[in-house]
């Protein structure tokens, strides 16, 4: 019996309040036995029930129909007892009772009552309510953890008054446990608390978290006191309303841009801000253009974070304010378009600039045009026109400066331009991880005009240096890298690897002396790099060269081999890949049955067999690999014995294997891997073959899974599924769609974009439109993208009207395929101007004819801001990309 079923009792009455039924644990609660009670009128039971005013409460019941709580904070009890147990505070049971209509079809034929014995709660709130005042800081927070985590416990009132407690930790507790019971009446409760007290700083702060992570409805107060007299209240108020992120309230802080108190309109901007209120983009551009520092900041990065582009040049100007250039920079670099680059480089090129802000900007600038559009050169081509030699060397003194931030910035933005200074600084920070890629870039955009700079860094005394400058020279691809790379390669044994993956790329055939000098190396991450590089190099001498090192000695260099003459399959090789297959060396032979499928021989997979059945573990399982690649349909028996081998790897490899194929006759013996392996990768890899073999059997085992208790192996059956065209694979995918897992969910939509057909649609909408989890929603717009069906578009398109989905929804929009293309334009002519923009975003990230073509439409929007937008991107969609040009 569960302890609630023990403080739990119910008695039933007819209508004239006769006791019918006195069940035993209510006997056991009151001490008043069944036979006592049952028969007997209620008031015999309880005899003042009249005095305390409850018998009308009965009689409403039995009259209207209601249902009424004897709430124990007013009431205490309904049947005098003592408690089951002694209680320091309470010489009667305290009761909750419940009094509920009894029905005969429509008819009111009596009531049940239940009795729940709440004494010992509330002996428990009390207590940890009395710790809460306790001067010991430790003790109320101990105590204000008690009551967050107790969900039993009425814990909000003594909560609320936590929210005010000198010690942020305590008042952290609060805020957490107030926020988990975010119940309309605690709400309201918190709200008078503010309006009292909102002088208290301590109390405000955790208020404010709590209304940030409430889903009550709070909008209306919080606007009410936005309009009251206290200008404290309303700067709260304001604060309140841009951390509950709900676009209802931009009405309300657009009035109060015009509040007589300064800070209060701070506030409000902030708020509009977080808000993302396109409805703003005016008001907040002319605040900017007051150049009133205290408030024109935050309007600056209120309008960042809107994002409407339609305000940038208004913002071009305040570069020109010694206060406000670095913010407004810093805006233009989120909002600007290619228009802002040459009065941002002018900002550079002048004496004192503030040239980290400049690099940032142009960088973000860069970074969203290459994200949009494919278009982050373009970006670079006008900086490397704009900038001039001032700025150059101004980016030249941040990066020398002593502790230098922003250095990604500046090392992309340097990267650009040209001139020996700069490559010379670039090859510098060859050294540094955390801009090493952009640096690596920016080289090999230089590309054979650095070769001899990042030649002499071969020798650099810093090791990142070289191995970076090896990489950079192998992604130029100039042979005249190849006398220094191979001398690296031989005498700098930190460099062996780098240098050989370089002379990969490079493909001279200078190299293949040193490279086949590698094959025999103790180290097997050389031996790899080096096989990779005479792989790539293809050397019409390798297969002399490489015949008698398949009998050398040296295991190393047998294993090469087998690798090289393998990869490539030399049939006058093929006597000695087959007699690798029985090297003494098990390495050896691992790489020889690996590279069996490549050969064109009959006795191959005779040879996969043997070493299948006779095999070491390790053996064995490469075995199982190669027979997953073969052609022959004899290899399907083999692989389910193997199925059922000792060694879990040999399991899991022949699991795959039978995915591979797509084998039909292993559909039982995986669907026994996946319920009972005894470990969980086998289990996962029978699973994914299933999904590849697909059928109702494979539909059958994936859903028993879907519900495991390993996540893993949860999101493993629903991918099966997912991969399943069978019809019986939907339903457990539609039921994971509603997991309170959020991982499964997701998983679940992935699994139904994959799938496909017209089933699915209206289930992934309701999640992309409903579901408050980004991973969740993210997903359920990537499968709907993956539909590509004229209603699944629809359904990304009507997205776009969502501020939090956006963004993904456009994205998704932006990758349509060209048989979509017509259906995204559809959008065009929806009635919102928000989506119709979105679809603009869309159309021109595409970069394509047809999109092109079709955004044309947008010149004619009603909404001037549609029609800019469309104007901008029509601008970009005819510019050529680079490799265009270059066709051209």
């Amino acid at each position: 019996m569960s302890d609630t079923q023990g403080t739990v009792g119910v008695f039933t009455t007819d209508t004239g309040l006769r006791i019918q039924v006195w069940d035993a644990a209510l006997a056991s609660l009151t001490g008043v036995r069944s036979e006592a009670a049952v028969g007997r009128a209620l008031v015999e039971i309880v005899p003042d029930l009249e005095k305390r005013r409850l018998l009308a409460r009965f009689r409403r019941v039995l009259e209207e129909g209601v249902v009424e709580v004897l709430a124990p904070a007013f009431h205490h009890y309904l049947i005098p007892c003592p408690p089951p147990a002694p209680s320091k505070r309470f010489d009667k049971m305290q009761q909750r009772v419940r009094i509920a209509p009894l029905r005969e079809g429509e008819r009111v034929a009596g009531l049940i009552v239940t009795v729940e014995d709440v004494t010992e709660r509330l002996d428990r709130e009390r207590d940890l309510s009395e710790r809460l005042a306790h001067a010991d800081e430790e003790m109320r927070l101990r105590a204000a953890q008690d009551l967050a985590a107790d969900e039993a416990l009425d814990a909000a009132p003594p909560l609320l008054g936590a929210l005010k407690d000198e010690s942020w930790r305590v008042r952290r507790a609060a805020v957490e446990g107030v926020s988990r019971r975010a119940a309309p009446d605690a709400i309201h409760a918190l709200l008078n608390s503010v309006r009292e007290n909102h002088h208290n700083l301590s109390l405000l702060n955790s208020a404010l978290q709590v209304l940030a992570m409430s889903d009550v409805d709070t909008l209306t107060p919080l606007v009410d006191f936005l309009k009251g007299p206290d200008a404290d209240l309303r700067i709260q108020a304001a604060l309140a309303l841009g951390e509950q992120r709900d676009a209802r309230a931009t009405d309300a802080l657009l009035s109060a841009l015009g509040d007589e108190d300064v800070n209060v309109r701070y506030h409000a901007v902030e708020a509009l801000g977080k808000l993302r209120a396109v409805e703003a983009v005016e008001a907040l551009a002319s605040i900017a253009e007051t150049r009133d520092f205290f408030i024109a900041f935050p309007a600056l990065d209120a309008l960042a974070q809107i994002g409407d582009a339609r305000v940038a040049p208004r913002l071009v100007p305040l570069l020109e304010d010694g206060l406000l250039r670095e913010p407004a920079a810093e805006a233009l670099g989120k909002l600007g378009e290619e228009e802002t680059v040459e009065p941002l480089a002018s900002l550079l090129n002048a004496p004192h600039a503030p040239t980290n802000v400049i690099a940032r900007s142009l960088a973000a600038l860069h970074d969203r045009y290459e994200k949009s559009y494919g278009e982050g050169e373009h970006i670079a081509d006008l900086s490397r026109r704009s900038i001039d030699a001032a700025g150059a060397q101004n980016l030249l003194d941040a990066l020398d400066a002593r502790g230098a931030e922003d250095l990604r910035a500046l090392a992309l933005v340097l990267g650009w331009l040209e001139g020996a200074a700069v490559e010379r600084a670039l090859t510098r920070l060859l050294g540094r991880a955390d801009v090493r890629h952009e640096t690596v870039e920016a080289l090999v955009r230089h590309g054979s005009g650095v070769a001899d700079i990042l030649i002499e860094q071969l020798d650099a005394e810093d090791l990142d240096i070289r191995r970076a400058a090896a990489v950079a020279l192998g992604r130029i691809g100039d042979a005249r890298a190849t006398p220094a790379l191979v001398r690296a390669l031989e005498e700098d044994s930190e460099l062996t690897i780098p240098a050989a993956n370089a002379l990969a790329r490079i493909g001279d055939r200078r190299a293949f002396e040193a490279l086949l000098g590698l094959v025999g190396d103790p180290d097997a991450a050389v031996r790899q790099a080096a096989v990779g590089a005479l792989n790539s190099l293809g050397a019409p001498e390798t297969p002399a060269r490489v015949v008698p090192l398949l009998t050398d000695e040296d295991p190393n260099v047998r294993e090469s081999a087998v690798k090289i003459a393998g990869y490539f399959g030399y049939p006058e090789c093929a006597d000695l890949l087959l007699a690798r297959c029985e090297d003494e060396d098990e390495r050896v032979r691992r790489a020889a049955v690996e590279h069996l499928p490549y050969l064109e021989d009959p006795r191959a997979f005779g040879a996969l067999v043997r070493a299948l059945e006779e095999g070491t573990p390790k053996v064995r399982a490469s075995a199982a690999v190669a027979l997953g690649q073969v052609e022959e349909e004899e290899a399907v028996p083999h692989l389910l014995r193997a199925l059922e081998a000792e060694d879990a790897w040999v399991r899991y490899y022949a699991a795959r294997a039978l995915g591979r194929r797509e084998a039909v006759e292993g559909t039982d013996a995986l669907a026994r891997a996946a319920r009972g392996d005894r470990l969980n990768h086998v289990r996962i890899a029978a699973l994914d073959a299933l999904g590849r073999i697909g059928g109702g059997r494979a539909a059958a085992a994936a859903a028993s899974l879907t519900d495991a208790d390993d996540p893993d192996l949860r999101r493993a059956a629903v991918a099966s599924l997912g991969n399943n065209a069978h019809a019986d694979a939907l339903a457990p995918l539609l039921k994971a769609l509603r997991s309170p897992d959020a991982n499964l969910r997701a998983g679940a939509a992935e699994a139904l974009g994959a799938r496909g057909g017209a089933e699915p649609l209206e289930h992934l909408r309701r999640v992309a439109a409903a579901d408050a989890e980004p991973l969740v929603f993210g997903a359920a717009i990537n499968a709907l993208l993956k539909l590509s069906t004229a209603e699944s578009v629809a359904v990304l398109v009507a997205l776009t009207a969502d501020a939090t989905r956006r963004e993904a929804a456009a994205g998704a929009l932006a990758e349509a395929p060209d048989a979509r293309v017509e259906d995204v334009a559809h959008g065009l002519s929806h009635h919102s101007a928000a989506v119709r923009l979105a679809v603009v975003e869309a159309l021109a990230r595409m970069k394509r004819p047809r999109a092109t073509e079709l955004l044309r439409a947008a010149l004619e929007d009603a909404d001037a801001s549609v029609r800019l937008a469309a104007s901008d991107a029509l601008g970009k969609s005819y510019r050529p990309s680079r490799t265009e040009s270059r066709k051209g």
